[in-house]
């Protein structure tokens, strides 16, 4: 079991929505250059969220979906915590057909998985084909940097 998953959605093509791949990748990068690193999280880059994403958040203790939150308003990054419904139902419908509750809802129903969950969310303001990414995202990285962070170092999704 690893003890943390990160999982950045989005497609690096199109701008800004790229930034939830943008981010893991950096990160992958940055531990996998330390001594004794890789043991700390897992990491998977996707342009959609598919159900056989349950697989792996279940075999980690806690998981951190990265993702674009499209907003016209200048934002900051923020972190909330996933928790499905009682019923067993993720009480979404993402714009791809699949979002981070509808996964760990799944995990926890195949395999009974009872794990931390949380989503990054990072403001995003453009998405043309191209990998520029716009000035309000470029300005909203360091705090999504910190947030990330403070998440795998144990903050979880409250208050970070």
């Amino acid at each position: 079991m690893t003890d943390a998953l990160l999982i950045g959605i989005g497609n690096r093509l199109r701008g800004d929505d790229g930034v939830g791949a943008l981010l893991v990748e950096e990160w992958r990068q940055e531990v996998t250059g330390r001594e004794g690193a890789g043991s700390e999280a897992a990491f998977a880059v996707v342009h959609q969220l598919t159900p056989e994403l349950a697989l792996a958040v279940a075999e980690a203790g806690r998981v951190l979906f990265v993702d674009a939150w499209v907003t016209p308003d200048p934002s900051e990054p923020w972190i909330e915590s996933l928790r499905p419904r009682r019923d067993g139902s993720a009480g979404e419908a993402g714009g791809h057909g699949w979002g981070p509750l509808a996964v760990v809802a799944l995990a926890e129903q195949l395999y009974g998985w009872r794990g931390e969950a949380a989503l990054l969310r990072v403001p995003a303001y453009a998405f043309p084909h191209g990998t520029a990414l716009s000035a309000g995202l470029r300005r909203c990285l360091p705090r999504a940097r910190d947030h990330l962070r403070g998440w795998l170092r144990g903050g979880g999704s409250e208050g970070v």
